[in-house]
């Protein structure tokens, strides 16, 4: 991060562009993909590109814009909204071609408009990797910050098992008890660009805490710095919320009710701890949060099982999941 804010700006700028453009290129002419309308709208990328001809802050600001628009994008391009604009974007070229004849020679048309959708089993494998890599950086960054320590004690110990028991819970609740790599996120209840939104917030807040872990380690003997302190509670309580976005809306009443009890104190409690525990010495922080994290998997309404109609059984009732589009 201190090379992207410094003197690699310019380079990190110029390769997320260029890799939005590749992406693009990668489907054939024609092909809309109604999964992934960022592949068809590159709307969110020309504020980075505009930020290569401004100093900061106000190049972060212009970052800031180019996500907002990309997000944006995802919420409000359905698959209906995007064949309609497809369409009416190949009708005004049509007929904006030069009419036919020997004085203009043969006039390529438009392509023709094919609907193309992602592998959502290979996206979910993708996805589900990812989060591997992200909680993997966290364990470098603990093992890096433990390296740098001559003295191996007590408080080092706990903290650092702390650390690892905690990437381990959230891989557990990612990986075997969600999809996506999305907690208690279930197959075919969100469309792929709302389940890839949904993975970047959530490993957005992967990425804060491998960050916090690592100075937690570093402050093994003392309490953590004020915005380490609330970056750690934060990024779990973000998590927290990510997996009950993830599951609240398809929920019935009676779920929903269930489901509260699962999330809610998690999310509440570790909301409360950034401000009251300020004081805790770090290996406290991090073993209240575990215990936060043992409550979901331990609480998981997914130990019911699938009936043999294939809904999904929460608290005693069949689930059946629905498509949100």
């Amino acid at each position: 991060m201190h090379t992207v804010q410094t003197g690699h700006a310019v380079a990190f700028v110029i390769a997320y562009v260029a890799l939005r453009w590749q992406a693009g290129r990668v489907w054939q002419r024609g092909s809309i993909v109604v999964d992934w309308p960022l592949a068809q709208f590159g709307s969110g990328a020309v504020p980075w590109l505009v930020s290569l001809f401004v100093d900061a802050p106000l190049r972060y600001w212009l970052w800031a814009l180019g996500i907002a628009l990309d997000i944006v994008t995802l919420l409000v391009s359905t698959r209906d909204r995007t064949l309609r604009r497809a369409h009416e974007r190949a009708a005004r070229h049509r007929e904006g071609r030069p009419p036919p004849g020997p004085a203009h020679g043969p006039v390529a048309g438009p392509p023709r408009l094919s609907e193309s959708r992602i592998d959502t089993a290979h996206m979910g494998e993708r996805l589900g990797l990812y989060v591997i890599i992200v909680l993997g950086e966290g364990v470098i960054q603990i093992i890096g910050a433990a390296s740098e320590r001559d003295d191996w004690d007590g408080p080092l110990a706990a903290t650092g098992l702390g650390a690892f028991g905690l990437l381990a819970g959230i891989c557990t609740l990612s990986l075997l008890y969600g999809t996506n790599g999305i907690p208690h996120l279930r197959k075919g209840t969100l469309a792929p660009r709302l389940a890839m939104l949904l993975h970047a917030v959530m490993t957005g807040f992967l990425v804060a805490l491998a960050t916090a872990l690592g100075s937690a380690i570093t402050h093994v003997d003392d309490v953590l710095p004020r915005g380490q302190h609330w970056l750690l509670c934060g990024a779990v309580a973000g998590y927290f919320a990510a997996g009950l976005v993830a599951a609240l809306p398809l929920a019935n009443r009676s779920d929903r009710v269930w489901l509260l009890g699962w999330a809610l104190p998690c999310l509440a409690v570790s909301l409360a701890l950034a401000p009251l525990g300020e004081r805790l010495p770090a290996w406290a922080t991090i073993w209240i949060l575990v215990a936060l994290v043992c409550w979901q998997i331990l609480y998981d309404p997914g130990r019911a099982g699938r009936s043999p109609s294939g809904g999904r059984r929460w608290g005693g009732r069949i689930r059946r999941t629905a498509r949100i589009v």
